[in-house]
């Protein structure tokens, strides 16, 4: 008794399965449902768009099948299968009421074209004409969606739940050969657009990132074709993107522990803060770049405790200089690539060197041997030049033309104290420094007695001193001219105050 039970419920099931489904067939998929819904879509977006084929399933709720959509003029969105769900009384109402998209297959180019609803009065009139109407849409979700935007695509997975004028970004999945990210978000107006999302990601490749972003709320915005008025007029584009992620690269860059957000508008690209490791230290401040077919970028930010010897290796000038680098930058430039940047850079900057070594200076030895007055002195080959520790190297920098001029650089060591104004080429090709060294106590001994009496300052020896060549060849010099004429004054003023001591001496024994 129970098999037949079980056998007729299952005939049942299977005969109101088959006649629920050729209705659903006999409803939906129709080229007048086609072309109704193709209207509808259009309607609502503000942009043409074309269906290929359409069929119809009733499990796991009764679905539209719509092939090859697409979408724009030209066509920026591409869809294999969108499939369009509703609850089974859509059966008698032919009305799509709290309904599901599902895009399979989608690509999307950016920047996107014009998105936005078409006039009320022409919606209404789609709707009462069709023999299936769009109610309500609770769910969008885009199954292995590839998002192209210069030649570059992300891909991945994305659910959104539509309301009033925006969306809900329940879930984001995007990935691409060097960045993967995940994150949800709130588009309060799909027509600037205009909201926040919230992104993490184990690597991420931010110059991309941005570029995307920037793509996305570029051109038009997403408002519609027809210029509104004035008290409907759509809004400016405007994303606020916080990431967080615990690798990245900003063009050939290595970041740690990047964190920032971000303000993206048609003009410009905001960080502010953005915080991240490189070169061992941390940057922490701020970033503004343009979007342009030559991008313009500023910094301003605090550096903290950078490896000294990695930045300028990357710079460039490997082996040039070691130490710890603290300080504070301010600096705009206009350039994809990092030597066009150097040469565009325009700014300040003050930068503190602690406890490093500059290559191959050679200044103590240079100085020490010009000031021996041995007859077999003579200068050190480059071969014999020395490298020179220091602990502390500090200066104020003002940098335009792809070189560095100050006027306070200061270098200290336990041998020497060194103070110097000139500028130096940011590539390390040339530097054109002058200034006064100043040699220790145990050094100012080792010159000859007659230079310590009239170069002395604090009864040290103070010479006059150039350094000119590259940063991978220094070369220090001693100004012998100026050096002499100081000796020639110096010598002079001692004579003067012997004579006038002896004149003040007799005249006081009278």
């Amino acid at each position: 008794m129970v098999k037949r039970v079980v056998i007729g419920a299952a005939a049942v099931f299977l005969f109101v399965s088959i006649v629920g489904f050729l209705w659903v067939r006999s409803v939906f998929a129709h080229d007048t449902v086609r072309a109704a819904l193709a209207s509808q879509i259009s309607s609502a977006i503000g942009q043409p768009v074309s269906i290929d084929g359409i069929g119809a399933s009733i499990f796991p709720r009764v679905t539209v099948k719509l092939e090859g959509v697409s979408i724009g003029q030209p066509v920026r969105i591409r869809a294999r299968m969108l499939r369009l769900g509703t609850d089974f009384r859509a059966l008698l109402s032919r009305k799509i009421v709290h309904g599901t998209i599902r895009l399979d297959g989608a690509r999307v180019e950016l920047p996107l074209p014009p998105l936005g609803s078409a006039t009320t009065s022409a919606s209404a009139k789609s709707g009462s004409a069709s023999p299936v109407e769009i109610v309500s849409i609770d769910e969008v979700v885009l199954n292995d969606v590839a998002i192209v935007s210069g030649g570059r695509t992300l891909r991945g997975d994305i659910e959104a739940v539509p309301h009033d004028v925006g969306a809900t970004l329940r879930r984001i999945s995007l990935s691409a050969e060097d960045t993967s990210i995940t994150g949800t978000g709130e588009i309060k107006n799909l027509a600037g657009p205009v909201g926040e999302i919230a992104m993490k990601a184990r690597n991420l490749n931010l110059t991309r990132l941005l570029d995307f972003l920037s793509a996305f709320s570029s051109g038009s915005g997403m408002a519609g074709h027809s210029a509104p008025a004035p008290a409907t007029r759509s809004p400016r584009p405007e994303l606020t993107v916080s990431f967080d992620a615990n690798r990245a690269t900003m063009g050939g860059l290595a970041l740690e522990k990047l964190s920032g957000r971000a303000r993206i508008t048609h003009e410009v690209v905001t960080l502010n803060p953005i915080e991240f490791g490189v070169f061992s230290g941390r940057y922490k401040g701020t970033m503004a770049m343009t979007a342009a077919a030559t991008p313009t970028f500023r910094l301003s930010a605090a550096l903290s405790n950078i490896d000294v010897a990695a930045m300028t290796a990357f710079a460039g000038s490997p082996g040039a200089i070691s130490g710890r680098l603290s300080g504070r930058i301010d600096v705009a430039a206009r350039s994809a690539d990092l030597p066009s940047a150097m040469n565009s850079a325009l700014g300040t900057a003050r930068v503190d060197i602690r406890d490093g070594v500059v290559k191959r200076l050679g200044l103590v030895k240079t100085i020490v041997v010009t000031t021996s007055m041995r007859a077999d002195a003579k200068a050190p080959s480059a071969a014999e030049s020395s490298d020179e520790s220091f602990s502390q190297l500090g200066a104020t920098l003002t940098l335009a033309n792809g070189t560095a001029h100050t006027g306070d650089l200061e270098f200290e060591s336990s041998d020497v104290l060194a103070h110097a104004a000139g500028s130096l080429r940011l590539d390390g090709g040339a530097i054109d420094l002058r200034g006064t060294v100043q040699l220790s106590d145990a050094l100012s001994q080792q010159a000859g007695r007659d230079l310590v009496r009239y170069t002395q300052e604090q009864g040290r020896v103070t010479l006059p001193a150039t350094v000119t060549g590259s940063a991978q060849a220094p070369s220090v010099q001693v100004d012998v001219a100026s050096l002499a004429n100081r000796a020639i004054q110096n010598r002079m003023k001692q004579e003067v105050e012997k004579a006038l001591g002896k004149k003040l001496g007799g005249l006081l024994r009278r």
